[in-house]
């Protein structure tokens, strides 16, 4: 069997940088205009308010682009139509038929071309014989597609990172001590695949990557933007999510996503937020629906700041194919964090040593995080030993100084008065803090004050 292309690594897609500021207005997107990965989304800059793709972080990879005023007109609104058709379609049917054809053969009959991206029996096509082939494929190969399907490589589209066995085991660990067997899995399909091979669990899967239909039936895979909670299919995969959800209701539920590192926060809670408010509604229910989402630490400020009930705990996540986000990739380890609104305390990390149960906080963090006592837990976010500024009145990444300048620690070579400022407050929506921290906010007795610009 090839072996897949290695892939360069991309320090835009995982590093914060400063951007001239870009606001995306959170709201329903089912009357905005569409591009060839769905509803857009409308942004906001110093230039005015304009819609552009929900997904593509390049102008190059998709260039519909419409001010708001534009598109009230007739005449935009006409062109627009277009992509409605020209979106591909998807004949899932088609593909489980001949999925089960081709698991009917002998192993070495089986192939699956990456250049046409199908799933054929070599005895009864020729048409691929200078193409990238994959042969021959075992049963576990077919129940297992992302253990060896080649990753998608566009990083301003897809990201396409697949978790490692000890990550997959880490999520199925923390909803199995919470008593819960449905697993919607959005952009995650190793925890599909792990889910679907254990009696315990029952998931769905929703993947932008139409590959995905080749390996599942028709009910357990559907094409998905999960940055504009969009199904591509319509009516009928929207029917089996409402079926998947409804079949939840006794079983409980857990929203599991993964999404390319760079994709902006604001539409991803929105869609949570969607998706949470159908299952309730299906299930005549007003409780929170659990969510563990893998994200970099440093995007903490952001998630928290629209969804104050994820916490951030320290286990890193780990990727199969990305060179850095593994065992020993990178010196502090992977940056990628599980954010969750479960308990903490329900992800046990027993088993492996470079974790430790911290007495105070009641739950598994790294060995080299230590409990600050002033601040009341353990504060390392990137597996550094932080430390404690008594003029800040929090902790710091050890590498920080206080600048008397700036009133904040920052590192020791910064320009000051320059900060980058986190997204608008969602409370009063001016910039320069967060909701938690909005002077419009009554604070509560236990309440501390936050630092502006964290």
């Amino acid at each position: 069997m090839k072996m897949t292309r290695k892939r360069k690594f991309n320090p835009k897609a995982t590093e914060p940088q400063i951007h001239a500021p870009v606001e995306v207005i959170v709201e329903d997107v089912t009357n905005h205009p569409m591009c060839l990965h769905g509803p857009t989304l409308l942004f906001s800059s110093e230039k005015g308010r304009y819609f552009a793709c929900a997904s593509c972080r390049d102008k190059k990879e998709c260039t519909v682009h419409i001010e708001e005023d534009e598109w009230n007109k007739e005449g935009v609104r006409k062109r627009n139509e277009k992509y409605y058709n020209l979106i591909p379609k998807i004949d899932k049917a088609a593909a489980w038929s001949n999925l089960n054809e081709v698991k009917s053969r002998h192993p070495s009959d089986r192939a699956y071309c990456d250049t046409c991206k199908e799933l054929y029996l070599l005895s009864q096509s020729k048409k691929h014989s200078n193409h990238r082939v994959i042969t021959p494929l075992t049963d576990e190969q077919l129940h297992n597609p992302s253990s060896w399907l080649p990753t998608l490589e566009n990083d301003t589209v897809e990201a396409q990172y697949i978790f490692t066995k000890k990550s997959v085991s880490c999520v199925l660990g923390i909803l199995r001590n919470n008593n819960i067997k449905n697993i919607l899995c959005i952009g995650t399909p190793s925890i599909h695949e792990a889910a679907q091979a254990h009696p315990d669990f029952n998931s769905l899967l929703l993947d932008y990557d139409t590959r995905q239909r080749l390996f599942h039936a028709p009910n357990k895979y559907l094409w998905y933007n999960m940055f504009n909670n969009y199904l591509f299919n319509g009516n009928e995969d929207e029917k089996v999510l409402k079926k998947f959800f409804k079949n939840s209701k006794d079983g409980g539920l857990c929203i599991v996503m993964d999404p390319p590192f760079g994709g902006r926060v604001e539409p991803l809670t929105h869609t949570l937020k969607e998706l949470s408010a159908t299952y309730n509604k299906l299930c005549d229910k007003e409780s929170t629906v659990p969510v563990i989402w893998a994200f970099p630490y440093f995007s903490e400020p952001y998630i928290r700041n629209i969804m104050p009930e994820m916490k951030m705990h320290d286990f890193q996540v780990e990727y199969e194919n990305h060179k850095k986000f593994k065992n020993k990739g990178k010196k502090l380890g992977s940056p990628v964090r599980f954010f969750t609104n479960l308990p903490l305390n329900t992800i046990d990390m027993s088993n492996d040593s470079n974790y430790k149960l911290c007495g105070k906080c009641k739950y598994w963090v790294l060995a080299s995080n230590n409990h600050c006592h002033k601040c009341g837990e353990c504060t390392s976010k990137n597996g550094m030993r932080y430390k404690h500024c008594n003029k800040c009145e929090r902790c710091v990444k050890p590498t920080y100084s206080h600048c008397e300048t700036c009133g904040r620690c920052c590192l020791e070579k910064h320009v000051c008065g320059l900060v980058v400022e986190s997204q608008s407050c969602y409370n009063c929506q001016e910039k320069g803090h967060k909701q938690s921290a909005c002077p419009l906010l009554k604070e509560g007795p236990q309440k501390k004050k936050k630092r502006k610009n964290a």
